[in-house]
């Protein structure tokens, strides 16, 4: 084994080690970007890219909003493996409540930040009824569990700010309903404008404590139930807002390993968070597993696997940490269908390997982990 295959295997089961424990072999699927816009069409991302616009090159360029095609595909690879008590794999869908309404906020000269609910989106797109009927058959079946990702997955003040500069390429993506572009002079933790919870002077904090508000009572008035799982945009988040969200209901919130926290002058610096820590009132987990199909750096299931066996080792489920991108076809056919098939290649794998596994979604894993560790 090299030098590098050795560290890497020794982070892996050092970052398992702290924490809350089980005995039971338990997997989540956390899969990130539900609700939000990234990319409205093929058409669209060609159009920027050709004009010279800072558009992703990865594998994100496939990212858009589901069709009903889309989830029915990803239901039924849930559906069709089984863990020891004959359930289908859950997938708990992060969801960003709302996107732009892109008319207010020009005809308002980008001064104020106006929203639209990602129900209205979706519609709006042309998807239809049908997609959000799938949501709730995937939900009342247990297979689709929703759980928050925040009000919107953008960088308001700093998006708004460059609007107002009138950047060129940032207005030419507006036009077209993309947030999620490279600006040349923005500071690097901002580019694409994706990390909701950033800020870099106190003024801005309340602001953000009222999309956290915002964020819990609309996934409540459009689901029927109170999110008690908060995965913050882009992993960065703040102490200072961990009251909020506790008020909010929330329970759990993810962070990662060393959790990414603005300073408040225009920096971030790393904190080390462990599975379980108590804080103002919520329980902080780590996801200790990945699994991105459309990357290209994808080379199969063996690296998930390794981070499934090591979470299992030191008696911690194993939190799958995805994204919407790799399920979808709306950009890219082959996409979905690379990525569904690797997925039903993954659960397939698991359940041979460990045929006591048992799939659930984020909540009632970590009420299990809370119960039985507190």
């Amino acid at each position: 084994m090299s030098i590098s295959a050795s560290f890497y295997n020794l982070v892996l089961n050092l970052k398992n080690i702290p924490g809350w424990r089980t005995p039971r072999k338990i997997v989540v699927i956390e899969c990130d970007d539900w609700g939000g816009i990234r990319f409205p069409s093929q058409e669209v991302y060609d159009r920027l890219l050709r004009d010279g616009v800072g558009v992703t090159k990865g594998h994100f360029r496939y990212d858009t909003l589901e069709s009903a095609d889309d989830l029915e595909a990803l239901f039924h690879v849930l559906n069709s493996v089984k863990d020891s008590k004959g359930n289908g794999a859950v997938m708990s869908a992060m969801t960003s409540m709302t996107n732009p309404a892109f008319k207010r906020i020009e005809e308002n000269g980008f001064e104020t930040y106006y929203y639209e609910k990602f129900t209205d989106t979706i519609l709006r797109y042309g998807r239809g009824d049908e997609v959000m009927n799938l949501w709730k058959q995937g939900i009342t079946s247990g297979i689709f569990v929703p759980e928050l990702h925040g009000r919107e997955h953008i960088a308001v003040y700093f998006w708004l700010e460059e609007l107002r500069r009138r950047n060129k390429d940032l207005l030419l993506a507006f036009y077209n309903e993309v947030v999620s572009v490279n600006i040349p002079g923005v500071k690097s933790v901002l580019q694409g404008f994706r990390p909701e919870f950033y800020f870099d002077s106190e003024e801005q904090k309340e602001s953000l404590r009222t999309s956290i508000r915002d964020s819990a009572f609309l996934f409540e008035e459009i689901f029927g139930h109170k999110s008690r799982v908060f995965v913050p945009a882009d992993g960065i988040f703040h102490p200072c807002f961990e009251s909020t969200a506790a008020e909010s209901a929330i329970k759990y919130l993810n962070v990662n390993h060393l959790s990414l926290t603005p300073d408040g002058r225009g920096n971030v610096k790393h904190r080390l968070c462990i599975t379980g820590q108590k804080s103002q009132g919520l329980r902080y987990y780590i996801r200790n597993s990945a699994f991105e199909p459309s990357s290209e750096s994808y080379s199969g299931i063996g690296l998930t696997l390794k981070q499934v066996a090591a979470a299992f080792r030191w008696r911690k489920p194993a939190i799958i940490s995805t994204h919407r991108v790799n399920f979808v076809g709306g950009i890219s056919k082959e996409n979905r269908a690379r990525g569904l098939k690797e997925l039903n290649i993954l659960l397939s794998a698991i359940v041979a390997q460990w045929p006591d596994v048992e799939f659930m979604g984020s909540a009632k894993a970590l009420d299990i982990m809370n119960d039985t560790n507190s």
